[in-house]
């Protein structure tokens, strides 16, 4: 971004960027976003993500996109696993959002069992809020006839 400034901007001064005076402050600033971005991507060398590397590798093969880097492999790793972490979180507070809701209107019949059953209308809402349209159908069936009467069934 620099390098595109200093040919439009150059007005005659002397050396642009380059001046200790005036390129210092943002070149540091710049050296310093690079060793931290440096530290980053050398701890993910040590780091074993929970989705593994050869999945990760897999999925970014199948889309076309193809590094020898493993360091990327585990920065696109660690981004997937936050996703999913993060719809896992918001899919549970939905949860306790729908059991919560009954009781307020019910108090004589409060259940004793306490525990969350997370439906798939949890897991949509969540990840509508990610930007993922989620859509499942009404119900499942076997076979084209199921649910049908049995008189109407053509087998």
């Amino acid at each position: 971004m620099m390098g595109s400034n200093n040919p439009g901007g150059a007005g005659g001064g002397g050396g642009g960027g380059m001046a200790p005076g005036t390129g210092a402050g943002g070149s540091d600033g710049r050296h310093d976003d690079e060793a931290v971005l440096t530290d980053f991507l050398s701890s993910l060398m040590d780091y074993n993500p929970t989705i593994p590397d050869e999945l990760v590798e897999h999925y970014l093969g199948r889309s076309g996109f193809h590094c020898p880097d493993l360091r990327l492999t585990r920065l696109v790793a660690v981004a997937a696993q936050k996703f999913i972490s993060d719809i896992a979180s918001d899919s549970l507070q939905h949860c306790k959002a729908r059991v919560a809701a009954p009781i307020k209107d019910n108090k004589s019949k409060q259940p004793k069992d306490r525990r969350l059953v997370l439906t798939m209308d949890d897991l949509s809402k969540a990840l509508r809020e990610h930007g993922v349209n989620l859509r499942h159908p009404e119900y499942f069936a076997d076979s084209p006839s199921a649910g049908m009467a049995p008189s109407t069934r053509e087998e």
